[in-house]
């Protein structure tokens, strides 16, 4: 059965297979044969848009009995059960059916959803005042040179500011060099 603008599978072909039956799908259709008898129970036939369409067999969806409690979960937002219970007991939401409150109430979106991470610590030796602290990296080589040839660069970082300050270089061994004129650069400003 199509459901226009659905955007997920109506049928588990590998489910089916793992409940025993054979999915045959060809170029003018597709056949679901149960592995059992050996009886065909499905057919259907292929579109234009490349649409298998079952003309045969049951049109149902089954749910079982114990799963409506998730659903419901979920429906609501992933709502606690004590929360859904309490629902049910007040009639707060129409059609919502008494559930029952499962044994294994641990979901685990719901449980990701509740973790929390420790704030980061607190830097140790943080500098005080301008230039006190430069962090740097060199980085390279890399895929595209610039447009004078050089494929490395470095980077200076003030700790206390933030200001950042960027050298380009041809080679590794420029390194000494750059963090000199860097030196001489933010000692003069």
């Amino acid at each position: 059965m199509y459901v226009d603008g659905l955007k997920h599978n109506l049928i588990s072909v590998s489910q089916m297979c793992d409940q025993g039956t054979e999915v045959i799908f060809r170029s003018n259709g597709c056949s679901v044969r149960d592995l059992d008898i050996g009886k065909t129970v499905i057919k259907g036939i292929r579109t234009s848009n490349n649409l298998y369409i079952f003309k045969e067999g049951q049109h149902q969806c089954y749910l079982r009995k114990n799963d409506e409690h998730w659903l419901w979960h979920r429906r609501l937002g992933h709502l606690s059960f004590s929360q859904i219970r309490k629902a049910c007991k007040y009639q707060a939401v129409r059609g919502l059916p008494d559930i029952k409150i499962p044994e294994n109430t641990i979901f685990k979106s719901c449980q990701f959803g509740k973790q929390t991470r420790t704030n980061f610590p607190e830097k140790e030796g943080s500098a005080s005042r301008l230039l006190e602290l430069v962090h740097t990296d060199v980085c390279g080589s890399s895929r595209k040179m610039s447009p004078r040839g050089e494929e490395y660069f470095i980077l200076f970082i003030d700790d206390y500011s933030r200001m950042c300050w960027i050298g380009l270089m041809k080679r590794k061994d420029e390194v000494f060099e750059k963090l000199k004129s860097f030196k001489a650069l933010v000692e003069n400003e």
